[in-house]
């Protein structure tokens, strides 16, 4: 049974007196904490509430499905108190305080999707229960947002899910909720619900109708929606149009508005207000959800570029504060803090080529980040199924061409890699021209991938000291480095039989082999150093893996590279322990420049994963293999220039297009752009020649 029509029987069984009602029935879940954001799973929690006027003895009770604790003799609950079960008490205390009243800490996890959970008393008989999702028609808010699950009214059914909200949300992403006190949704009567909103996104000038299912056993006394206009930097007041009901009854109908047209280029943000009989008031969405209204942009005609368009408008034009203490702060590409809002006023309009109606992704994070920005898109609503993008054009137009066109090597390779697409960007109304767009490695990657995602996750960064700051973690903050330390150390044993097992047991070895012979052909500078994610698959295989990124030093390209990128003799040996670099030449291309670890200026040391793996006579024997293979089957001249050609006749109209737009010559602009597809066409190439040759050397 699909979501809405559980919902709606639910909802029906409680207007006929079918579904079990806990009124008067003592003690119930009142609230809970199953994803705080961070994953900070040791903040999760389940709190209990005595509505009644007798005090509650649970000698004895336990929960039965979902989590495990047994309460000990003599835990009560006063009359109208509440009582707090944790997964870690020290760590709740430390975030709520010492004075709340909690039972203990139980075992097991509360799942982020969806999970029963079940109190029983001393007899094991259900006292009550609720089955949380993550998805509509349950609130967004707790699901990492912030915010915890929040019952309404204590004494209305746990199983509709009208009867839980998200609790009020603070301005900046930290763990939130309201343990130990009165919910910040606490109602004495059920407020109607309201399900089944509907709009088609229409044209300029022409209204749009938006119908809505209401329904409430005390009746439905008024509907209305409340609707406001934005773009970049403004937003107008609201204004109320009352609906409706053209179907179905006072206690469950139909209720539709027009909502009057609007000009081309317009954000239009709506919600709907029901209130019962009993004067009982429900907006939807709630203004606790981390997208508060309902929106759609307004497009004007078809998209006719050869690439998609990208629309940022920032609504709120404001200067971005510091974010709270603590040590989950995020960090920005020039390692400075950015903070994550919990309500961001920014929206993210997307138009496909060819597409007459836009995609809005509003009340979406953008940061700025080096040469572009990082949209986060709220939960539940990824774009083409990823969660954060990157929007890009950094200091050589060459980097937005190298970098889609490693990504792509890499997934022929089958090594798990970013998706990438040009677009046409605007911002605030002003054309910024082509873009590449970047997906963000992060769970929604690792899901599309065929990941396990509960697994730790490091960024390799060049500014760091140690291995600790050298590998910024993204996922599971709080279990810290201990893995990435153990397998580093246990890297460094002597290579032969012992090193070879080691490494077998703790990589995904095809992966990683296939990793390096891309990097091998690309030349890619920074991806055996640094400049990669790796990933430990703790909840599957237990291994580790490597994904490519910051793909812009490659095709030949590095600090102080010749500047017709005409370098094709990165050696087999580069980033393995034991690699020695070559002796300056004047005369040379490349050898020409001393550079910062000794030798010429393209040299490397070696890096912490690939120094020990390249260096093993094992791996290295299956590595020059399979370079091989790509070489003969991916990285050819047959295979890989009809992938160039296609992206230059794409995005030739695009140069010029963005020229003009920043002011510059188009025809010095089409220049460069054709210099650079050609110099990637002669990589392919010479490279490929080049390695051939030092393999034939090796047999």
């Amino acid at each position: 049974m699909n979501p809405r029509m559980r919902t709606f029987c639910l909802l029906l069984a409680a207007l006929l007196g079918l579904v079990h009602m806990t009124r008067g029935a003592g003690v119930v879940i009142n609230e809970i904490m199953y994803h705080p954001p961070n994953d900070q799973k040791s903040l999760e929690y389940v709190e209990l509430h005595n509505p009644g006027s007798v005090e509650a003895d649970l000698s004895g009770w336990s929960f039965a499905k979902g989590i495990e604790f047994r309460f000990p003799n003599g835990a009560k609950i006063p009359p109208g108190g509440y009582l707090v079960v944790c997964r870690d008490r020290t760590r709740f205390a430390a975030q709520y305080g010492g004075t709340i009243p909690t039972a203990g800490n139980f075992s097991g996890k509360l799942s982020h999707h969806k999970q029963h959970v079940e109190l029983a008393d001393a007899a094991g008989k259900t006292v009550d229960s609720v089955k949380y999702e993550d998805e509509a028609p349950w609130p967004a808010g707790p699901d990492g947002s912030s915010a915890s699950l929040e019952r309404i009214d204590p004494t209305a059914a746990s199983e509709l899910p009208e009867n839980w909200a998200g609790s009020k949300l603070p301005q900046f992403e930290a763990p939130a909720g309201t343990p130990g006190r009165r919910n910040d949704n606490f109602a004495t009567n059920l407020p109607p619900a309201i399900t089944d909103v509907v709009f088609k996104v229409p044209s300029p000038a022409q209204p749009a109708l938006i119908t809505a299912a209401i329904a409430d056993a005390d009746g439905i006394n008024q509907a209305v929606l409340l609707y406001r206009t934005a773009g970049p930097g403004r937003e107008t007041a609201e204004v109320a149009v009352p609906m409706l009901r053209v179907s179905g009854s006072a206690q469950a109908g139909t209720y539709q508005v027009s909502l009057p047209g609007q000009p081309a280029a317009t954000l239009v943000r709506f919600r709907v207000k029901a209130v019962d009989g009993a004067g009982s008031a429900r907006f939807q969405p709630r203004a606790t959800e981390p997208q508060p209204t309902y929106s759609y942009y307004v497009y004007d005609g078809a998209n006719t570029a050869s690439v998609p368009l990208g629309f940022i408008i920032n609504v709120t034009r404001s200067r971005q504060a510091a974010p709270p203490p603590g040590r989950f702060a995020r960090f920005s590409n020039n390692n400075v803090p950015v903070p994550t809002p919990c309500q961001p006023n920014a929206a993210f309009v997307y138009v496909p080529p060819g597409a007459h109606e836009a995609q809005t992704f509003d009340y979406v994070h953008i940061p700025r980040r080096s040469g572009g920005y990082k949209v986060h898109f709220a939960r539940g609503h990824p774009q083409n199924g990823m969660t954060s993008i990157n929007i890009i054009f950094e200091d050589s137009p060459r980097w937005i061409l190298s970098e889609p066109l490693s990504y792509e090597l890499y997934r022929l390779a089958d090594v798990p890699a970013e998706l990438t697409d040009h677009l046409r960007l605007t911002v605030d109304g002003r054309l910024q021209g082509y873009h590449l767009l970047i997906e963000q490695p992060n769970k929604s990657f690792l899901t599309r991938n065929q990941r396990d995602t509960t697994g730790n996750m490091y960024k390799l960064i060049w500014y760091g000291q140690d291995v600790v700051s050298k590998h910024e973690k993204k996922s599971n903050l709080e279990t810290g480095h201990d893995d990435l330390i153990a397998l580093i150390n246990g890297l460094k044993r002597k290579p032969g039989p012992e090193q070879w097992e080691f490494i077998r047991t703790n990589f995904n070895i095809p992966e990683c082999v296939n990793y390096y012979a891309v990097n091998m052909c690309i030349q890619n500078w920074d991806g055996f150093f640094n400049n990669y994610f790796t990933y430990h698959d703790t909840g599957g295989t237990g291994k580790w893996e490597i994904y490519p990124w910051d793909e812009d030093k490659t095709w030949g390209d590095f600090d102080n590279a010749p500047p017709n990128y005409d370098w094709y003799e990165m050696p087999l040996t580069f980033g393995m322990t034991g690699d020695r670099p070559p002796r300056l030449d004047p005369n040379s291309k490349a050898n020409n420049t001393p550079g910062p670890f000794g030798g010429v200026s393209w040299w490397r040391a070696d890096g912490y994963f690939s120094g020990p793996l390249l260096a093993n006579p094992e791996f290295r024997r299956l590595f020059l293999v399979r370079l091989r293979e790509v070489c003969n089957t991916h990285f050819t001249e047959e295979k890989f220039y009809p992938v160039i050609d296609a992206m230059e006749k794409r995005l030739e109209p695009e140069i010029t297009v963005r020229a003009r737009a920043l002011g510059d010559d188009p025809i010095r602009a089409l220049q460069v752009f054709r210099h650079d597809m050609q110099s990637f066409r002669n990589q392919v190439m010479f490279r490929r020649k080049f390695i051939l040759a030092e393999l034939d050397k090796t047999r």
